[in-house]
């Protein structure tokens, strides 16, 4: 119980002192004075954060801060999720938010490694649909909309849109891939994954953020679509049934 009160008070510290992700926290001796207590007290707790994730030991070098676990992150909604896959509308809302940014950011921050795993991804994505997989169509999109949260190196945001498209996938993956089985809407995709790279890869932070929210408004849009839809293909199934024969 001691441990788990000097755990809680250490966590509190960092928070105060403003670390972020990557930080490294300050040495054991100035810790064990902040918090008045020994360096070995200080070692358990430390030791329980590493387990817990949010710190990771270097030897040699002292610990860091590490970002919030995804299960932490994805875990209290993904049950939400699974009982009513209609939530995905909040998803997407929230994905408006955060990419709109990690576009701005990346065409501000990206490195030439950075553009050329990007343009690099905008090919492969035509090779995956010359294939004709759905399903790995929408595992490449997911993967360049995080190399553009790579770029936008904000290891924060980076996490949370990782957890929001494992939720996506968790959830309406099947509406997902619906997406590249019609042609026209690969296409439009195609051509705003080129304008969203190309802003970012020109530096241009305005166009970036731009062309993220035209593009996740679109892809928005497409989703309502598909699920009404089926919808309607649902309602319309039991007309569709021959007559059963009267006993």
């Amino acid at each position: 119980m001691a441990n788990s009160s000097l755990s809680t008070r250490l966590e509190g510290l960092i928070r105060e002192a403003g670390l972020r992700p990557g930080d490294r926290l300050p040495a054991e001796r100035v810790l064990a004075a902040r918090l008045g207590v020994s360096r070995a007290s200080l070692r358990e707790a430390l030791h329980g954060l590493a387990q817990s994730g949010r710190v990771q030991a270097r030897p040699g070098s002292g610990h860091y801060l590490q970002a919030p676990q995804l299960d932490e992150i994805v875990a209290p909604l993904a049950g939400l999720m699974r009982q009513n896959p209609s939530y995905w509308r909040d998803v997407m809302e929230i994905r408006r938010v955060l990419e709109a940014q990690a576009a701005e950011l990346a065409a501000m921050r990206a490195t030439e490694a950075d553009k050329a795993r990007l343009a690099a991804q905008i090919e492969r994505l035509e090779e995956i649909h010359e294939a004709g997989s759905a399903h790995e169509d929408a595992q490449g999109d997911a993967a360049l909309h995080l190399l553009i949260a790579e770029a936008s190196h904000n290891l924060v945001l980076l996490h949370m849109m990782r957890g929001l498209f494992e939720l996506l996938a968790a959830s309406i993956s099947h509406s997902l891939e619906k997406l590249y089985t019609r042609p026209q809407t690969f296409r439009m995709l195609a051509r705003q994954h080129r304008a969203l790279v190309g802003a970012i890869t020109a530096g241009q932070p305005e166009q970036a953020r731009r062309a993220a929210l035209l593009h996740l408004d679109f892809v928005a849009a497409t989703l309502r679509r598909v699920e009404d839809d089926e919808a309607r293909m649902l309602r319309l199934s039991p007309s569709l049934q021959p007559a059963s024969d009267p006993a």
